[in-house]
């Protein structure tokens, strides 16, 4: 049989009505597709003995024992008992069982293999994963992974249509690292959020815009870019925390949520995931003609030890919340010695094998001063609190204080109107910023809440171009 697409070959071997003879094609064409996905495949392998394996393939340190069957009626517990006793003589963690079945699996296969969860673990893969793995087989990793996980962890066989497993209930956002910033409107009342006039941009600000060129060594950065199936809005919530579980959420990260008049600003992960999901009330002073059918969200975080990340998605604005485009882009300093951080979110979001280091051929970060300081009208204040705030107080009369100094509150940065909106804008400011009424700013001095200035004025800014987003860290001063 001339060979065709996955898929295509999958198709014709439906045709094939000698047992034996499509069995050999079907081992054949799973030994294509896991070559296809990286695996390395030894067809006979030592490690099987001494009853036979269809296929053995490893990815990483973890071999996978492959059994492939095309029978007219669903693997029954005999195929499992025999992949089982095969893993036992194997004795090692690092070995799994696979069954691949296109008949499908008895309730009872699935229930054994719902109760292994020791060192003993196997697969089930059905027909519908399968041809949506054929179709695309750089999803293979990802998909048994996720099966280990799901098994390991929940005890729960993972048979789908090629899909995330959906949580039964929501991540709970206060799971989620708090911001350490807050929000306050110009009478010192704290906000959830910045809200302003505005359109579909794919800009987000920042107080912090880390330049990845900036290091001893020629050469500039490196990008790597991550596609995400994330479902829906819950699906959001899982990359946010499997990006926090690696330690790549700060307190201080920063994101847009964009409607078609209309845009919020905020800090914070927990708070990001909180003012997505109150999309209701968000429309509330919003007119039914000025609501697109979809919202984009735009979020950017700091990796520790030099780079960052941005989040771009398309989110539906009906009650399903569906997810139409997801995009992570990692910009780092260079290649990492230790990539497993990285591989991880891959395997875990079905993206291994279409991630690539490239290098930047420009600077990553550009910066562009107004030659005369902009009066700025401040609509918000980020304030953080003091770095060390415990200091004791000066003790009167040879008296020891009683209490510790309160917390000193600084101003780090200011929302204010956006003072290009009705003006021809500089060379180098976005134009995507035309239909925003309100920017958010860094201050390049800080000064304590209790001590507001008469006034601040834009220096410049700095920018960064990710695949699907773009960071804009304007300065102000005082």
């Amino acid at each position: 049989m001339p060979q065709g697409t996955l898929w295509a070959d999958f198709e014709l071997l439906r045709a094939v009505t000698n047992a034996h003879q499509r069995g050999r094609k079907f081992e054949q064409l799973l030994e294509r597709l896991f070559r296809q996905a990286h695996f390395r495949v030894d067809r006979d392998a030592g490690i099987a003995t001494p009853r036979q394996t269809d296929l053995v393939a490893s990815y990483g340190d973890v071999w996978y024992l492959i059994e492939a069957k095309w029978q007219n009626a669903p693997a029954d517990v005999d195929v499992f008992d025999a992949v089982f006793r095969r893993l036992q003589r194997a004795a090692s963690s690092r070995v799994v069982g696979v069954i691949v079945s296109v008949s499908g699996f008895t309730d009872t296969v699935i229930e054994e293999a719902a109760k292994c969860r020791g060192e003993e673990l196997v697969l089930l893969l059905g027909e519908e994963e399968l041809t949506a793995l054929l179709a695309a087989p750089g999803s293979v990793a990802g998909l048994l992974h996720r099966k280990r996980e799901d098994l390991v962890t929940h005890g729960r066989v993972h048979l789908a249509a090629g899909a995330k497993p959906r949580r039964r209930s929501p991540r709970l956002s206060a799971d989620l690292p708090a911001s350490d910033l807050r929000l306050l409107d110009t009478g010192l009342v704290p906000m959830a959020h910045v809200a302003g006039d505005g359109g579909f941009t794919d800009l987000v600000f920042a107080q912090e815009l880390p330049d990845v060129d900036w290091v001893p060594a020629d050469g500039n950065g490196v990008c790597l870019d991550l596609p995400i199936g994330a479902f829906d809005e819950n699906g959001l919530a899982d990359l946010l925390f499997a990006l926090t579980s690696l330690g790549w959420t700060t307190s201080q990260p920063q994101w847009a949520i964009q409607q078609a008049t209309r845009n919020w600003h905020g800090v914070g992960a927990r708070e990001f995931l909180d003012t997505l999901r109150a999309w209701k009330e968000r429309y509330d002073d919003l007119d039914e003609d000025d609501v697109h059918h979809t919202e984009k969200v735009t979020y950017v975080d700091t990796i520790q030890g030099g780079g960052f990340y941005t989040l771009a998605a398309d989110v539906s604005s009906h009650p399903s919340r569906v997810v139409q485009h997801c995009h992570v882009s990692f910009q780092l300093t260079g290649i990492p010695l230790d990539t497993q951080p990285l591989r991880h979110v891959f395997e875990q979001f079905d993206a291994v094998g279409t991630g690539y280091f490239r290098p930047m051929t420009a600077k990553a970060v550009t910066r562009d001063w107004l030659a005369e300081p902009l009066p700025l009208e401040v609509v918000g204040y980020l304030v953080s609190h003091e770095p060390f705030p415990f200091d004791e107080p000066d003790a009167a009369d040879g008296e020891a204080a009683d209490l510790p100094k309160p917390p000193e509150e600084w101003v780090i940065g200011i929302a204010a109107e956006n003072p290009f909106r009705e003006t021809d804008p500089p060379d180098g400011w976005p134009g995507q910023l035309r239909s925003s009424s309100v920017i958010v700013c860094s201050l390049r001095s800080h000064h304590p809440l209790d001590d507001l200035p008469d006034g601040y004025r834009l220096w410049g800014w700095e920018q960064a171009r990710t695949t699907d987003a773009r960071v804009l860290r304007p300065v102000a001063d005082w």
